[in-house]
């Protein structure tokens, strides 16, 4: 996997901000609207961004639509999804990834849009970004989260600490990963990478017993268990007893024997750093650094 860096974001750049899954508020979009555009950066918004279909913000072709525009128009170096909730898995049966890869640009986005995300590293060579989206965060970003995504998406140097260590050792690889409840609804599509990755992961609402499920499930895949050489557990919020949570974490680390640390700022609080899905990561004492390229 030769994945391709997207060029870094700078003061004047142009971002458009799309609606790949849930259904947006007005009044949050055009707040993280005008924050972004006293950060000195032009915005655009999806042209059907505000539309609404079932709990999706549109149908699967009005919000395709925006996705492809946004990559295919050449004065937009970056682009923001407004928010998670669900939907975005809906869209890989009809994404043009050959678009994406001939367009390279900054992608960022958190939870559902994890697919979006794994599915263009593996389809479309492409390295993107688990960050701040619009309406979860920009409408009232704290300064630790503008930040890091400042920081990351300019070219500044960011490293991940970690406050906890499940199985102690160093090591390297790709980091790859995002919400743990989205990657497993990929389990059944080619997905995994074919080259050695440092794993990420973090939820909200899920119960143990459903965590336990998950882990165990791509666990059980043969190519994740070959290719998986470190892992980095960001948090799992209001997720239930939080030490039958961290018995679970352990176990998993323990049957992969790999290095495993815990208690990264990946996650669906409102301070949370942005980290590159695709990048060359090392693992060392705990401390998750990259390398771009």
């Amino acid at each position: 996997m030769n994945l391709i860096k997207p060029p870094y974001l700078n003061e004047g750049d142009t971002v458009a901000i799309i609606a790949p899954a849930g259904v947006v508020e007005y009044d949050e979009i055009i707040k993280a609207q005008a924050y972004l555009e006293r950060r000195n950066l032009r915005v655009i918004l999806g042209k059907n961004i505000f539309k609404s279909y079932r709990y999706m913000a549109g149908t699967d072709e009005e919000r395709v639509d925006d996705l492809h525009e946004a990559f295919l128009n050449p004065d937009i170096k970056a682009i923001v999804c407004a928010r998670g909730g669900y939907g975005a898995i809906r869209l890989l049966k009809l994404i043009d990834f050959d678009i994406i890869r001939r367009n390279p640009k900054i992608f960022c986005g958190y939870s559902d849009i994890t697919a979006l995300s794994l599915m263009f590293a593996k389809h479309s060579d492409l390295i993107t970004f688990s960050g701040p989206m619009a309406q979860s965060d920009f409408n009232d970003v704290t300064e630790f989260t503008a930040n890091s995504f400042f920081n990351v998406l300019s070219g500044g140097f960011e490293e991940y600490m970690s406050t906890e260590t499940y199985r102690s050792g160093n090591t390297e690889g790709i980091i790859w990963g995002g919400n743990l409840s989205t990657i497993v609804s990929l389990c059944g599509i080619n997905f995994i990478p074919e080259e050695d990755f440092i794993f990420f992961t973090e939820d909200l609402n899920e119960a143990p017993y459903r965590i336990d499920k998950m882990l165990t499930q791509l666990v059980n895949i043969k190519e994740f268990r070959k290719h998986c050489k470190g892992i980095v557990f960001g948090e799992f919020l209001d997720c239930g007893d939080e030490n039958w949570v961290t018995d679970i974490l352990l176990e998993t680390a323990n049957i992969l024997e790999v290095p495993a640390y815990g208690g990264f700022k990946f996650t669906h609080a409102a301070d949370k750093q942005t980290v590159p899905i695709g990048a060359y990561g090392i693992l060392q004492d705990g401390i998750l650094s990259y390398k771009m390229s």
